[in-house]
């Protein structure tokens, strides 16, 4: 992380401190750790106050927090022992302090504890960093826009080996192999290849079922790139699609699109979801549409804000969000088409230029491997 972006974050934060009366904010949760300092190792505590901020973490990380975090803006520490310890030891009485707050939603709860035993001040259970997640910066959007190329490329490196007889676990493997090639920090999440009926299930896992002619094939997955992800979700037919392959995967992307034509800053989000389902309902398919219609994206790959038919919050530009619409038909099948949307002063800009055509994959049977 460059020095500007560490010092302009840890300013947004400390001024929010200050509304709240707080002299100390202490956080141990990966991607708001990273967020803030660069740092991406695990086993950390970073601890801010209004005149300095420092980084705790362990002796395996020695090389690494030195390379990631800006050490003329955030002091570093290497603990031998525990980093609990090593933040007691450097924290001290806590003599300027009065008011602090923790993650209450991150911290695990002797963590918590220690925190209150240690120092006896007022603390204060707060989530501002996810808040300030949300509104990404042009480097953030450049690495989710490298991310989705790298998942892109990927996929269609992995498409012409698909064929009947081919596990969903095969399918995986080939195609997380590509992502891990192109991408050192490799998938974005667990990748989900789901066949035949089993494409019914909107949060299904890949198992070793093998490919046949006329599946389904529904594929979510995703890269990272600097610690930020995409999340892609595509939809096939394993040999040539049928007429309601074609007629479900059309309604599906016009879904997508009516969702997409809302995106831009002050719409609530409720918006966005109720436009996918009202194209959904317009052909009598709406009650197949089982989940919401996105959420947010970046150094996790689901952030705020949700695209759900309550959120009343409104959007932003530099928000990116995914738009996942999709239609669940036990014993047939499932259509699902994901794309990844930041939202502009004017509107909003596909980030995932990969093809959402319903493709006809090789239907010839093979040998598993």
């Amino acid at each position: 992380m460059t020095r500007v972006t560490a010092e302009r974050r840890l300013t947004a934060l400390r001024e929010l401190m200050a509304t709240k009366g707080l002299d100390a904010f202490v956080t141990t949760y990966g991607p708001n750790v990273r967020y803030l300092s660069g740092f991406s190792g695990s086993n950390v505590i970073l601890w801010v106050e209004a005149g300095r901020a420092w980084l705790v973490t362990d002796l395996r990380y020695a090389t690494q927090v030195e390379e990631e975090v800006p050490g003329d803006v955030i002091e570093i520490a290497v603990a031998r022992d525990g980093i609990w310890e090593a933040c007691r030891d450097r924290v001290g009485s806590l003599s300027s302090v009065r008011r602090a707050a923790f993650e209450g939603h991150r911290l695990a709860h002797r963590d918590a504890q220690r925190l209150v035993e240690w120092w006896p001040i007022e603390w204060a259970a707060e989530g501002w960093v996810e808040a300030m997640r949300e509104r990404k910066d042009d480097a953030e959007v450049e690495a989710i826009r490298t991310a989705a190329a790298v998942a892109g490329s990927s996929l269609a490196e992995t498409l012409p080996l698909v064929r009947a007889g081919l596990r969903e676990a095969d399918v995986v493997a080939e195609l997380e192999y590509r992502i891990r090639r192109a991408a050192p920090e490799g998938a974005a999440f667990e990748t989900v290849v789901l066949s035949g009926e089993r494409s019914a299930l909107p949060h299904g896992r890949s198992g070793t079922r093998a490919l046949r002619p006329g599946d389904l094939l529904l594929i979510d997955f995703g890269a990272r790139w600097e610690g930020y992800c995409c999340d892609i979700t595509r939809t096939y037919v394993v040999g040539e699609p049928e007429a309601r392959h074609v007629e479900v995967h059309a309604a599906v992307c016009g879904a997508l699109e009516a969702a997409a034509r809302t995106l831009r800053p002050g719409v609530e989000a409720r918006a966005v979801d109720a436009a996918a389902r009202e194209a959904f309902s317009a052909r009598d398919l709406g009650a197949a549409f089982l989940h919401s219609t996105g959420h947010g994206l970046g150094l996790e790959v689901h952030e705020r804000p949700r695209l759900h038919r309550e959120e009343t919050r409104g959007l932003a530009a530099g928000m990116v969000v995914t738009l996942e619409p999709g239609v669940y038909f036990p014993r047939w099948g499932g259509v699902r088409v994901e794309d990844d949307y930041r939202i502009t002063e004017s509107g909003a800009e596909c980030l995932t230029p990969t093809s959402r055509a319903l493709e006809a994959l090789g239907g010839t049977a093979v040998i598993s491997p």
